[in-house]
């Protein structure tokens, strides 16, 4: 069992507007739903793989309801303390102007201290009723939380000899590196902002002075990762017809990096199995999801080099 932690999760929507205009009536085409958030998308992409995973979150009002029901059909556990205010709904936004892949992000309820507390203290019974091969933690948190919440999720869970892999940005990432998660994956907009290089390599050398496994997504140009002082680029191609969205692409990459982790012993098949992960997001049509035959499709394709 993965236990993959989704503070702050979401109803994910495509809408269809071609021109957003300002201060007027902007109507949408069409729309779809999908459960959403960075750690629902990974619980789904590691379900996928055949893994078997249970997700915590906050789930709130009825949008809250929805998206718990959606993990359950999917054979996934969701858990965690249920609030009034509605769970975020986030909108990405479909056209072939420059408004395609235009995303609106909610903010997700206000806890109270009763319910931030009730939040770790499901986290705490999971830790300790289930046989936990790792967490994934990933996304950002709702108001309510402080800045160190994932510090304080990481170090519950190095007291059960549990690995954590951690996905987050901003004073969340910053306070959980002082945990020394096992593994962490960031982008590079979020790794010039915490490291303040450019090249993505230089980031990824960086983060090992926190975690054991470091991964740094750089769009196209594929996955860099280090492990045991040795540094991997991952890189797959992909005709730009046949991308539908990029939107969860990373969050299946990590997906893809845990079960692989737990999987492999040579980290060559880690970098990819989560770069096929990745990359198998970005045709499939569903947002933030991905389809275990594209991936198997795509794995043996995958270029790997030690720089």
């Amino acid at each position: 069992m993965i236990l993959a932690v989704c503070a702050n999760p979401s109803v994910d929507s495509f809408w269809s507007i071609e021109e957003i205009q300002k201060a007027t009536i902007n109507r949408s085409a069409e729309e779809s739903f999908y459960p959403g958030g960075k750690g629902i998308h990974v619980a789904f992409a590691l379900r996928e793989l055949g893994q078997r995973v249970s997700t915590l979150g906050v789930w709130g009002g009825m949008t809250g309801q929805w998206l718990k029901q959606q993990c359950q059909e999917n054979d996934i556990t969701a858990c965690g303390p249920e609030v009034e205010g509605w769970t975020r709904i986030c909108i990405t936004n479909k056209s072939t102007t420059n408004w395609d892949e235009t995303e609106f992000l909610g903010a997700g309820p206000t806890l109270t201290d009763n319910q931030a507390n009730s939040f770790v203290s499901a986290y705490e019974h999971q830790l300790k009723q289930q046989a936990q091969e790792a967490v994934v933690i990933s996304g950002s948190s709702p108001d309510g939380f402080s800045d160190d919440i994932y510090y304080q999720l990481i170090t519950k869970a190095q007291s059960f000899d549990i690995p954590t892999f951690i996905d987050a940005s901003g004073n969340l990432l910053t306070k959980a590196l002082e945990a020394e998660p096992y593994a962490v994956h960031i982008n590079c907009d979020e790794g010039h902002e915490l490291t303040g290089y450019n090249n993505p390599e230089k980031m990824t050398r960086w983060l090992t002075k926190y975690c054991t496994l470091a991964a740094v997504t750089a769009g196209a140009d594929g996955l860099y990762m280090t492990h045991q002082d040795k540094l991997y680029h991952a890189k797959y191609s992909i005709d730009n017809s046949n991308i539908i969205s990029t939107i969860g692409s990373g969050d299946c990459l990590f997906a893809g990096l845990c079960k692989a982790n737990l999987t492999f012993e040579d980290p060559r098949q880690w970098a990819r199995l989560a770069t096929a992960c990745g990359s198998a997001n970005c045709i499939y049509p569903k947002l933030g999801m991905l389809d275990k035959a594209d991936v198997d499709m795509i794995f043996d394709q995958v270029t790997i080099k030690v720089l």
